[in-house]
């Protein structure tokens, strides 16, 4: 099941993180049951809390009446509403109740789209990028500690990407900074494209690198997607304000557990990896 974020539709009931990891997150109640937990893997909203369980609780709409309940899903610690631990496994929801997990606490509406407006604003503000809309570089990490956490328990494979782009200083030197921005940006959403759902994350890792997870694929899989990254960048066309520029890009993949454990250590690896498509000329991928 995937979960989508608030785009253009701020009707539909929804769930926003309130307090705790993934402050500003904004969930649309999109099907008749989410399981709410930790676990990348089986929870439809992630919750990425200590504190919570890997199915958590379950959100539902009831047969009916076509309204929504909360109930226990076998986390066992009680369902906590507003604060105030309720009695039983279930709970009927109204708009604006607060879910407590763990520490982290997410609001239910489905009757106010302005306040639904401000916290896909907030989102923004929080875990994004301004410039190329990924993640911003404190959520993505966040992310891959998460994710490399939930592998290492399921003994699935992660591939990491850290890409760098190709002669940006030309195109700054040539056309100015402006059109070197825009650059960015769209690269940005080129990478983003290519990291659309299944708990795929990329941010800005600075001026004009990249960096990206890619859980549940091998070394030789992320290669790919590291290598249709690198197709799609050579084969566009930059242009803003009458002013076509062309570039390339350099990527480096590692994978856990081969390349390493922990984020520091696979963030080297794939830097490592970048630096060897760089001297091989650019516009390369190596692992």
């Amino acid at each position: 099941m995937h979960i989508q974020r608030k785009e253009d539709r701020i009707d539909r009931p929804h769930l926003v993180v309130l307090q705790g990891p993934g402050l500003g997150d904004f969930f649309e109640i999109d099907h008749d049951a989410l399981v709410l937990g930790s676990d990348p893997f089986s929870a439809d909203i992630v919750v990425r809390d200590v504190e919570v369980e890997p199915r958590h609780v379950e959100v539902y709409r009831e047969p009916g009446s076509g309204g929504y309940a909360v109930r226990d899903i076998g986390a066992g610690k009680g369902i906590v509403i507003n604060g105030e631990a309720l009695e039983g496994s279930r709970a009927v929801l109204s708009d604006g109740d607060r879910i407590t997990l763990g520490d982290s606490v997410l609001e239910f509406s489905h009757k106010d789209p302005v306040k639904a407006s401000f916290y896909d604003e907030l989102h923004r503000l929080v875990n994004q990028d301004h410039l190329t809309g990924l993640l911003s570089k404190a959520r993505f990490d966040d992310e891959f500690e998460h994710h490399l956490e939930a592998t290492a328990d399921e003994e699935r494979p992660l591939g990491v990407l850290m890409a760098d782009i190709d002669g940006l200083k030309k195109i700054n030197d040539a056309n100015g900074h402006l059109l070197g921005e825009f650059v960015v940006g769209e690269i940005g959403r080129i990478v983003g494209e290519l990291h659309e759902g299944e708990g795929r994350s990329a941010t800005r890792f600075g001026g004009d690198e990249y960096q990206s997870i890619l859980p549940n694929l091998t070394k030789e899989e992320a290669l790919e997607v590291a290598e249709e990254i690198r197709r799609r960048v050579q084969a566009h066309a930059f242009e803003q304000g009458g002013v076509t520029a062309r570039t390339t890009i350099s990527i480096g993949v590692a994978a856990y557990p081969e390349d390493g454990t922990t984020r520091e250590a696979l963030t080297r690896a794939a830097d490592e990896a970048l630096y060897r498509a760089k001297r091989a000329g650019g516009n390369a991928v190596s692992a």
